[in-house]
Formats: structure tokens, C-alpha cells, sequence
């Protein structure tokens, strides 16, 4: 009987052991994969100026696509670039078409629920562009009229809080947002600041009135539980930010020095 007892504790020792090793040891980080495959596939956006935009020559540019060069010839690996949308790219992150987000990424307690975000790596707040002469201020200024933004984004849920008279209609993308209000199916779209001020620099009738939040950081998103991947951005965005890369690239596309606010601290004494 005491035989049986050992035999019957032993297995349950080792059944508890795999069930408690089993799926840590199963789980590879992101880092290993991308330096076993030589490529790092990076979801960015293709249509959310200076972030990441598609140029005259059909190429995908922009500051997002900066940092992943970047990141990649840290890794010494090939870069693919892979177009996402606000809707679909926390979906390709989970489903791994991509390795990481660097898509303009707001940082919020909603999103942090389905990927982890690195450290911030940009501040930006939130605007509305309007047409010239709108008369629009603010939301108070927008009961009874349309406001458009993009699918994926927080945006709605911010408008009607804020403004519970306001429409909403929802865009697929940033240039069909744009669109709308140079048409006069929508008064104002709301969306981050940055984009907003090349879309009203490119449309002179269109212009871009501030207000819409307050300044918010962004991130770049990963796989939750990979802190071994997760760590390895980071580092490299501090070594970016102590190198002068960082401000280099920031005044290349958008013509100024990084916001003061903005400070990526070094994790060394």
C-alpha cells in the first residue's frame, strides 16, 4: 500500500510540474522568433501622416517606420512592413501576422487589457479639423452636427460623453475622414493633433481647431506576457532617444524638436 502511494505521489508531482512548467517552457518570446526567422514583421500605418504613409514612390515612410528600422538593424534582421488600420491591428498583433505595433498607439487602460505597450515614446493630443469659418471652438459647438473618425480609435466614445447631441459616422481610414468634412457630409474630424495639421496644410480650406483632449502618450504594442520582447524595445528606444537618433528623425518629419514633455529616461545608473 505505502508502494502505491509513493507510485500515485510521484506522478501527481510530475502531472503538477508540467502543468505548471508546460506552457512557460512552450512559450517562446517574440525576440527569439524574430532572430530565428532574420526578418521582423512590423504593423504600421499607411495612411496617418508623418507616422507612417505611403510616399510618391509607393514606398511606406514615416516616423513609426523610423523606429522600426531602427529596432530591426538593432536585431540585425531584415524589416517587413506589414499596412494596418486602427480596426484590424490589435487583431493581426494577437492572431501573430505581426511581431509589433508601431502604429501611432494611444496608450489607454481599455487597450492595455489585450497587448502590453512599451515605454511612451511620443505625447499628443487630440484636435478637430474643421473648414475655415466653421465656427466650431470646441464640443459645446457641436450638438446637432456630424463628427467623423476612424474605426478602432476611442474617438467615439470621447465625442459623445463629451457631447451627447453630436453624430458620429465612422471612416475605415484617415483620408476618407478628411473627405467627409471637405464635402460637407461631416462639420469636424476628430483624431490626434499631429496628422490633423498636415491634413489641413495639404487642404488650405480646411484648418485645425485644438481641445478635443489633452495630451496622451503613445506606445508601441506587443504580445501581453512577453516582457523578454517588450524589454528589448524599450532599451532600444533609449538608445535611440541617448544617441540623438531619436530628435534626428523627429525634426526630419515633423520640422521641430520633440515636445518638451517628452523625456525616455535611461533604466542605468
Amino acid at each position: 500500500m505505502m508502494r502505491v502511494t509513493r507510485v500515485l505521489t510521484a506522478v501527481l508531482v510530475l502531472v503538477l510540474t508540467m502543468a505548471w512548467a508546460g506552457p512557460a517552457a512552450a512559450q517562446e518570446s517574440t525576440l527569439d522568433v524574430v532572430k530565428k526567422r532574420g526578418t521582423l514583421v512590423a504593423g504600421v500605418k499607411a495612411d496617418y501622416p508623418p507616422f507612417g504613409y505611403t510616399d510618391k514612390d509607393g514606398q511606406l515612410v514615416g516616423f513609426d517606420i523610423e523606429i522600426m528600422n531602427y529596432l530591426a538593424k538593432k536585431l540585425g534582421v531584415k524589416l517587413d512592413l506589414r499596412p494596418v488600420t486602427s480596426a484590424n491591428r490589435i487583431p493581426m498583433l494577437a492572431n501573430g501576422t505581426v511581431d509589433v505595433l508601431a502604429a501611432s498607439f494611444t496608450i489607454t487602460l481599455e487597450r492595455e487589457k489585450v497587448v502590453d505597450f512599451t515605454i511612451p515614446y511620443f505625447l499628443s493630443g487630440g484636435s478637430f479639423l474643421v473648414k475655415k469659418g466653421s465656427g466650431i471652438k470646441g464640443y459645446a459647438s457641436l450638438a446637432g452636427k456630424t463628427v467623423t473618425f476612424t474605426q478602432g480609435t476611442p474617438w467615439e466614445k470621447k465625442v459623445l460623453q463629451e457631447q451627447p447631441r453630436a453624430k458620429t459616422l465612422v471612416f475605415q481610414d484617415k483620408p476618407q475622414a478628411v473627405l467627409a468634412v471637405k464635402q460637407g457630409k461631416a462639420d469636424a474630424y476628430v483624431d490626434d493633433d499631429v496628422p490633423l495639421y498636415l491634413f489641413a496644410k495639404d487642404h488650405p480650406e480646411l484648418e485645425v481647431v485644438s481641445g478635443a483632449t489633452a495630451k496622451h502618450p503613445m506606445g508601441i504594442a506587443v504580445r501581453e506576457n512577453d516582457s523578454k520582447w517588450r524589454d528589448f524595445i524599450n532599451f532600444t528606444l533609449i538608445e535611440m532617444w541617448e544617441d540623438g537618433t531619436y530628435k534626428a528623425v523627429h525634426r526630419k518629419l515633423f520640422g521641430i524638436d520633440p515636445d518638451s514633455e517628452l523625456r525616455i529616461f535611461p533604466w542605468k545608473l
